[in-house]
Protein backbone atom coordinates (compact mmCIF):
# COMPACT_ATOMS: atom_id res chain seq x y z
CA UNK A 1 0.00 0.00 0.00
CA UNK A 2 2.69 2.04 0.85
CA UNK A 3 4.80 1.32 -2.47
CA UNK A 4 1.00 2.81 -4.12
CA UNK A 5 1.08 5.74 -2.44
CA UNK A 6 4.62 6.35 -3.86
CA UNK A 7 3.55 5.51 -6.99
CA UNK A 8 1.29 8.34 -6.89
CA UNK A 9 3.04 11.11 -5.21
CA UNK A 10 3.51 12.88 -8.34
CA UNK A 11 0.10 13.01 -9.43
CA UNK A 12 -0.81 13.98 -5.67
CA UNK A 13 1.66 16.92 -5.96
CA UNK A 14 0.39 18.07 -9.52
CA UNK A 15 -3.26 18.37 -8.22
CA UNK A 16 -1.85 20.19 -4.90
CA UNK A 17 0.27 22.67 -7.54
CA UNK A 18 -3.36 22.86 -9.48
CA UNK A 19 -5.16 23.24 -7.15
CA UNK A 20 -3.70 26.02 -5.28
CA UNK A 21 -3.11 28.17 -9.03
CA UNK A 22 -7.01 27.89 -9.25
CA UNK A 23 -7.19 29.35 -5.80
CA UNK A 24 -5.13 31.98 -6.39
CA UNK A 25 -6.97 32.70 -9.75
CA UNK A 26 -10.32 33.37 -7.34
CA UNK A 27 -8.80 34.91 -4.71
CA UNK A 28 -8.11 37.00 -7.28
CA UNK A 29 -11.29 37.08 -9.26
CA UNK A 30 -12.84 37.76 -5.36
CA UNK A 31 -10.21 40.75 -4.58
CA UNK A 32 -10.76 42.43 -7.92
CA UNK A 33 -14.47 41.96 -7.66
CA UNK A 34 -13.93 43.36 -4.56
CA UNK A 35 -11.17 45.24 -3.30
CA UNK A 36 -12.22 45.26 0.49
CA UNK A 37 -12.77 42.24 0.58
CA UNK A 38 -9.63 40.68 2.23
CA UNK A 39 -11.31 38.64 5.66
CA UNK A 40 -13.55 37.17 3.01
CA UNK A 41 -11.06 35.98 0.65
CA UNK A 42 -9.03 34.23 3.31
CA UNK A 43 -11.54 33.05 4.91
CA UNK A 44 -13.28 31.73 2.51
CA UNK A 45 -10.30 30.48 -0.14
CA UNK A 46 -7.57 30.64 2.00
CA UNK A 47 -9.00 28.29 4.00
CA UNK A 48 -11.99 26.52 2.97
CA UNK A 49 -11.23 26.64 -0.70
CA UNK A 50 -7.57 26.04 -0.93
CA UNK A 51 -6.22 25.00 2.89
CA UNK A 52 -8.45 22.62 4.05
CA UNK A 53 -9.56 20.45 0.87
CA UNK A 54 -5.59 20.55 -0.28
CA UNK A 55 -4.70 18.68 3.46
CA UNK A 56 -7.93 16.85 3.47
CA UNK A 57 -8.40 15.09 -0.26
CA UNK A 58 -5.16 15.50 -1.71
CA UNK A 59 -2.72 15.09 0.58
CA UNK A 60 -4.55 12.91 2.13
CA UNK A 61 -3.89 14.11 5.75
CA UNK A 62 -5.80 14.32 9.16
CA UNK A 63 -5.80 17.52 10.66
CA UNK A 64 -5.42 17.55 14.74
CA UNK A 65 -6.31 21.42 16.26
CA UNK A 66 -5.72 21.79 20.39
CA UNK A 67 -5.83 25.40 21.11
CA UNK A 68 -5.19 27.09 25.05
CA UNK A 69 -8.65 27.86 26.28
CA UNK A 70 -6.44 31.66 26.96
CA UNK A 71 -6.14 32.10 23.22
CA UNK A 72 -9.70 31.02 21.82
CA UNK A 73 -10.90 33.66 24.39
CA UNK A 74 -9.01 36.36 22.46
CA UNK A 75 -9.77 35.21 18.90
CA UNK A 76 -13.54 35.01 20.37
CA UNK A 77 -12.81 38.51 21.62
CA UNK A 78 -12.06 39.26 18.08
CA UNK A 79 -8.12 40.85 19.34
CA UNK A 80 -5.26 40.19 16.76
CA UNK A 81 -2.45 38.57 18.25
CA UNK A 82 1.39 38.14 16.48
CA UNK A 83 0.89 34.19 16.07
CA UNK A 84 4.60 32.70 16.06
CA UNK A 85 5.49 29.25 15.09
CA UNK A 86 8.21 26.53 13.61
CA UNK A 87 8.80 25.91 10.04
CA UNK A 88 9.58 22.54 8.48
CA UNK A 89 7.54 22.71 5.04
CA UNK A 90 5.59 24.68 2.21
CA UNK A 91 2.41 22.95 3.26
CA UNK A 92 3.07 24.55 6.80
CA UNK A 93 0.61 27.96 5.15
CA UNK A 94 -2.02 25.26 5.12
CA UNK A 95 -2.12 23.83 7.97
CA UNK A 96 -2.01 27.29 9.79
CA UNK A 97 -4.92 28.98 7.84
CA UNK A 98 -7.12 25.48 8.64
CA UNK A 99 -6.67 25.63 12.00
CA UNK A 100 -6.15 29.42 13.25
CA UNK A 101 -9.28 31.14 15.05
CA UNK A 102 -8.47 34.25 13.75
CA UNK A 103 -8.28 35.50 10.20
CA UNK A 104 -4.69 35.42 9.42
CA UNK A 105 -1.86 37.23 7.04
CA UNK A 106 1.67 36.55 6.91
CA UNK A 107 5.01 38.66 7.55
CA UNK A 108 7.43 37.07 5.32
CA UNK A 109 10.42 38.48 3.02
CA UNK A 110 9.65 40.82 0.32
CA UNK A 111 10.95 38.43 -2.54
CA UNK A 112 7.68 36.41 -2.26
CA UNK A 113 6.05 39.33 -3.80
CA UNK A 114 7.74 38.44 -7.10
CA UNK A 115 6.04 35.05 -7.14
CA UNK A 116 3.48 34.88 -10.02
CA UNK A 117 0.00 34.72 -9.11
CA UNK A 118 0.49 34.11 -5.16
CA UNK A 119 2.40 37.20 -4.87
CA UNK A 120 -0.51 39.77 -6.13
CA UNK A 121 -2.90 37.74 -4.02
CA UNK A 122 -0.75 37.92 -0.60
CA UNK A 123 0.07 41.87 -1.84
CA UNK A 124 -3.90 42.40 -2.03
CA UNK A 125 -4.87 40.26 1.51
CA UNK A 126 -2.56 42.56 3.37
CA UNK A 127 0.10 40.29 3.92
CA UNK A 128 3.38 42.38 5.55
CA UNK A 129 6.02 42.38 3.74
CA UNK A 130 9.88 42.74 4.64
CA UNK A 131 13.26 43.07 3.76
CA UNK A 132 15.77 42.40 5.65
CA UNK A 133 18.38 44.82 6.31
CA UNK A 134 16.36 47.70 4.72
CA UNK A 135 15.38 50.08 7.31
CA UNK A 136 12.56 52.07 5.18
CA UNK A 137 11.13 48.76 4.50
CA UNK A 138 10.96 47.62 8.12
CA UNK A 139 9.31 51.20 9.06
CA UNK A 140 6.26 50.56 6.49
CA UNK A 141 6.50 46.67 7.67
CA UNK A 142 5.57 47.97 11.60
CA UNK A 143 2.92 50.21 10.50
CA UNK A 144 1.21 47.76 8.27
CA UNK A 145 1.16 45.59 10.79
CA UNK A 146 0.14 47.31 13.81
CA UNK A 147 -3.00 48.31 11.44
CA UNK A 148 -3.79 44.65 10.67
CA UNK A 149 -3.42 44.17 14.58
CA UNK A 150 -5.86 47.02 15.30
CA UNK A 151 -8.57 45.43 12.47
CA UNK A 152 -8.33 42.33 14.29
CA UNK A 153 -6.68 40.42 12.03
CA UNK A 154 -3.45 38.02 12.82
CA UNK A 155 0.00 37.70 11.55
CA UNK A 156 1.31 34.65 11.30
CA UNK A 157 5.38 34.64 11.70
CA UNK A 158 7.79 32.24 11.12
CA UNK A 159 11.08 33.66 12.66
CA UNK A 160 13.75 31.02 12.09
CA UNK A 161 13.33 32.79 8.63
CA UNK A 162 13.50 29.53 6.51
CA UNK A 163 12.41 25.99 6.54
CA UNK A 164 14.27 23.88 8.65
CA UNK A 165 15.81 21.10 6.91
CA UNK A 166 15.87 18.32 9.39
CA UNK A 167 12.08 19.00 11.36
CA UNK A 168 14.18 20.40 14.32
CA UNK A 169 13.26 23.97 15.44
CA UNK A 170 16.33 26.62 14.30
CA UNK A 171 17.49 29.35 16.56
CA UNK A 172 14.84 32.27 15.86
CA UNK A 173 15.69 35.73 13.67
CA UNK A 174 15.23 39.04 16.35
CA UNK A 175 13.76 41.14 13.20
CA UNK A 176 10.26 39.73 14.16
CA UNK A 177 9.96 40.49 17.81
CA UNK A 178 11.22 43.58 17.08
CA UNK A 179 7.77 44.55 14.99
CA UNK A 180 5.39 42.38 17.37
CA UNK A 181 6.81 44.16 20.09
CA UNK A 182 5.92 47.28 18.00
CA UNK A 183 2.58 46.40 17.62
CA UNK A 184 1.66 45.77 21.16
CA UNK A 185 -0.84 42.92 20.65
CA UNK A 186 -0.25 39.01 22.82
CA UNK A 187 2.12 36.75 21.14
CA UNK A 188 0.51 33.34 20.42
CA UNK A 189 2.91 30.20 19.99
CA UNK A 190 1.91 28.11 17.70
CA UNK A 191 3.30 24.46 17.04
CA UNK A 192 2.95 22.48 13.94
CA UNK A 193 4.09 18.71 12.91
CA UNK A 194 3.50 16.05 10.06
CA UNK A 195 3.70 18.54 7.16
CA UNK A 196 7.76 17.57 7.33
CA UNK A 197 6.79 14.23 6.86
CA UNK A 198 4.85 15.39 3.67
CA UNK A 199 7.10 17.86 1.88
CA UNK A 200 10.40 18.24 3.36
CA UNK A 201 12.85 21.12 2.50
CA UNK A 202 13.93 20.12 -0.83
CA UNK A 203 11.49 17.25 -1.82
CA UNK A 204 10.11 17.21 -5.34
CA UNK A 205 7.34 15.35 -4.42
CA UNK A 206 4.29 15.28 -1.91
CA UNK A 207 5.19 12.20 0.24
CA UNK A 208 2.65 9.27 1.52
CA UNK A 209 2.39 8.87 4.82
CA UNK A 210 -0.40 8.39 7.63
CA UNK A 211 1.21 10.65 10.32
CA UNK A 212 -1.48 13.72 11.06
CA UNK A 213 -0.44 16.86 10.69
CA UNK A 214 -1.06 18.55 14.57
CA UNK A 215 -1.54 22.16 15.19
CA UNK A 216 -1.13 23.35 18.70
CA UNK A 217 -1.97 26.90 19.68
CA UNK A 218 -0.42 27.75 23.13
CA UNK A 219 -1.01 30.36 26.23
CA UNK A 220 -0.37 34.20 24.84
CA UNK A 221 1.86 36.08 26.34
CA UNK A 222 2.67 39.76 26.83
CA UNK A 223 5.21 42.09 24.32
CA UNK A 224 6.37 43.78 26.96
CA UNK A 225 9.93 42.73 27.51
CA UNK A 226 12.22 43.25 25.31
CA UNK A 227 13.23 41.54 21.71
CA UNK A 228 16.03 39.66 23.00
CA UNK A 229 13.24 38.28 25.39
CA UNK A 230 10.76 38.15 23.47
CA UNK A 231 12.88 35.99 20.98
CA UNK A 232 13.93 33.60 24.21
CA UNK A 233 10.33 33.17 25.33
CA UNK A 234 8.79 32.33 22.21
CA UNK A 235 11.20 29.61 21.09
CA UNK A 236 10.81 28.11 24.62
CA UNK A 237 7.00 28.01 24.26
CA UNK A 238 6.86 26.80 20.55
CA UNK A 239 9.64 24.27 21.51
CA UNK A 240 7.44 22.61 24.47
CA UNK A 241 4.33 22.37 22.31
CA UNK A 242 6.87 20.67 20.28
CA UNK A 243 7.89 18.20 22.78
CA UNK A 244 3.94 17.77 23.92
CA UNK A 245 3.23 16.92 20.45
CA UNK A 246 6.00 14.03 20.84
CA UNK A 247 4.82 13.11 24.29
CA UNK A 248 1.41 12.86 22.67
CA UNK A 249 2.74 10.23 19.98
CA UNK A 250 4.40 7.79 21.87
Amino acid sequence: MRLFGWMLSPLVTLLALLHTTLSSLVGLAAMGLNPSGGDWMMWNVGRRFWSRPLLRWMVGAQLEVDIHPDAQSLADAGMGVVLVANHTSLLDINAAFSASPWLIVFLIKASIRKVPLLGKLKELAGTVFVERGNRTSSEKAVNQLTETLKMGRSVLVFPEGTRSADGAIKAFKKGAFHLAKAGGAPIVPMHISGTHDRLPTQAWFIRPTSVPIRVHIGAPFSSDPTPDELLTVARERVTELGRLVTAQST
